[in-house]
């Protein structure tokens, strides 16, 4: 272990506070159970204590402690994405996790950094430390050790020099919600949408969207069944080399249109939502979607 890395250890572990690298940018910390340590942080980065401050850990498991009843989007998005930038919003454990680190609410910011000089302090340390960015509130992020502040530099404890990967802020995203929110959209993309349109009567259309791209299979038909849509998937995400369990989102073509078509695409729809627990249409988890249909002219 380098020795600036010990020290820096050394520090948090006695309530201190240091600058470090991380992937996204240069962070400030102290220990997560330190209150003292955590006012002191607010205070020199002039941050309003109802504002939350993310929190940076060293594994899943670690994460897994301070959040309460964390959801199965959450432990989706966490295998999908960590370690990287990504920080995920979602309720905790309040009694672990002192007012101003979540904002005086109910939920706590996390994420597993990529970047072993920060991930060997957490480490080192032995519980999580926080992670925003070390400048002062409102102030630019510092994505290069010669952007730091000097008025800040001489506030902390101590300055453990590096570089930062990305040069990008962590995506933010609230799953305290339901369905899932991106709140900032930072270094990587996250989710993939599924498309179903079975409304017109000769033709089923499925598509992905990922990170910006749409990706989209056709099959034309007498009339739509699921025996048909769902190879028709299985064919669009093998040829894009992903799993279902990459979907995060279902939209489904609920009408007007062909009336068994849309009836067979949102039963596809409803079932995989159910199976991977997760949104159609924008409806909370669990609620299905359903198809309507052009009411009859009168003759």
């Amino acid at each position: 272990m380098k020795s600036d890395v010990k020290r820096a250890i050394e520090v948090v572990r006695e309530g201190g506070i240091v600058i470090y690298p991380t992937d996204t940018a240069f962070g400030i910390g102290c220990r997560i159970d330190d209150p003292k340590a955590v006012d002191r942080l607010f205070k020199i980065r002039r941050r309003p204590r109802d504002q939350a401050t993310p929190v940076l850990v060293d594994s899943i498991k670690q994460s897994l402690h301070y959040l309460d009843s964390p959801s199965d989007i959450v432990r989706r998005l966490m295998k999908q994405h960590w370690p990287g930038a990504l920080t995920i919003i979602a309720l905790c454990k309040t009694n672990l996790v002192y007012s101003p680190i979540r904002g005086c609410g109910k939920t706590l910011g996390v994420r597993m950094p990529d970047h072993e000089t920060a991930r060997s302090i957490i480490r080192g340390v032995g519980v999580p430390i926080l992670g925003p960015s070390a400048n002062f509130h409102g102030a630019p992020t510092p994505y290069r050790f010669e952007d730091l502040d000097k008025k800040l530099i001489k506030l902390v404890d101590y300055v453990v020099p590096g570089r930062c990967m990305l040069g990008n802020v962590s995506t933010v995203v609230d799953c305290s919600v339901d369905p899932f929110r991106i709140v900032r959209q930072g270094a990587i993309h996250i989710g993939s949408t599924l498309f179903i349109d079975t409304s017109k009567q000769h033709e089923i259309i499925v598509a992905i969207e990922k990170d910006g791209k749409r990706y989209e299979e056709k099959s034309s038909s007498k009339q739509a069944n699921a025996q048909m849509v769902l190879p028709l998937i299985e064919k669009l995400m093998n040829e894009n080399k992903m799993k279902m369990t990459d979907i995060t989102h279902i939209r489904v073509a609920t009408g007007p249109g062909s009336f068994t078509g849309l009836r067979v695409g949102v039963a596809v729809a409803n079932m995989l939502g159910n199976l991977l627990n997760i949104p159609i249409n924008d409806l909370p988890v669990g609620t299905f979607a359903s198809p309507f249909y052009e009411p009859k002219a009168r003759v």
